[in-house]
């Protein structure tokens, strides 16, 4: 049974990110084994940029938080979803605090600059905007989740579905929910 990772980068409790998040495992369900991450409900700091984690030879970080407990789940898993809204064109402020904290993962001394012990993960991030360009948040969710190559991910996907800013807008289109529930199967697959 594959191991999928889904990370809630909001912190709305009620909003997007939570209710296509719950349906998603519910879909998961006998299919895979899920560990749902919620940042908003997570103690995830910044990465000190110490290089503490370079004098070690497997992924780890030298802080002592909920992102560090989470390395081997990161690092063991078949494929990782991240569920965000977009804010100020770009990642929410803790799932970049997220995505920086994968430099754990950084061996420079690898010619890929990982040390992930596996190498071979897919990744899908769908994202919500309120308004705007989404051809452009799509450019530059694609853009940030090729950063998560450090830390095994090769393979990914990108959806931004748009007009969705107000809790619960998500279940009322339903082009977007096809898109989400392709991307499911996708990481199934």
């Amino acid at each position: 049974m594959k191991k999928i990772l889904i990370v809630n980068g909001s912190k709305r409790r009620n909003g997007n990110s939570y209710i296509l998040g719950a349906r998603i495992v519910e879909q998961l369900q006998g299919k895979a084994e899920v560990t749902a991450f919620n940042i908003g409900e997570r103690d995830v700091r910044v990465c000190l940029a110490c290089d503490g984690c370079k004098h070690q030879h497997t992924p780890n970080c030298v802080q002592k938080d909920d992102f560090t407990a989470l390395i081997p789940e990161i690092d063991s898993c078949d494929a990782m979803l991240i569920l965000a809204p977009v804010h100020w064109d770009q990642f929410p402020a803790q799932l970049k605090a997220f995505l920086d904290r994968t430099y754990s993962f950084m061996d420079f001394t690898q010619p890929d600059f990982s040390m992930a012990g596996r190498k071979d993960k897919k990744l899908a991030g769908y994202f919500f905007a309120g308004f705007g360009p989404v051809e452009v948040y799509t450019s530059m969710v694609e853009t940030n989740l090729k950063s998560f190559a450090t830390a095994g991910f090769s393979d990914y996907q990108a959806h931004v579905a748009g007009d969705a800013n107000a809790p619960g807008s998500i279940m009322e289109k339903p082009e977007d929910l096809k898109a989400a529930d392709e991307m499911v199967e996708w990481l199934l697959a």
